[in-house]
């Protein structure tokens, strides 16, 4: 009998609220010296969006940098 406890946390709200809202106008993501992830936004992306973003990245369960862009 293997007696291995697999323990599986939940994200947190701003990861779910990222990945529903502002993943889908990433169009390239890369890392930074520091290997946290910098993303590019496409041209046409909502301002509310952004600023979606901006709120909630820092809790956000990724290693994100303080960098992004907008595709111009």
């Amino acid at each position: 009998m293997d007696a291995r406890l697999d323990i599986f946390a939940l994200p947190s709200e701003e990861t779910l609220e990222f990945y529903n809202k502002v993943n889908k106008w990433i169009i390239k993501e890369h890392r930074d010296d520091d290997n946290k992830i910098i993303y590019t936004f496409s041209k046409d992306v909502p301002k509310q969006v952004v600023k979606l973003f901006l709120k909630i990245r820092d809790n956000i369960d990724l290693p994100l940098s303080e960098q992004f862009y907008v595709e111009s």
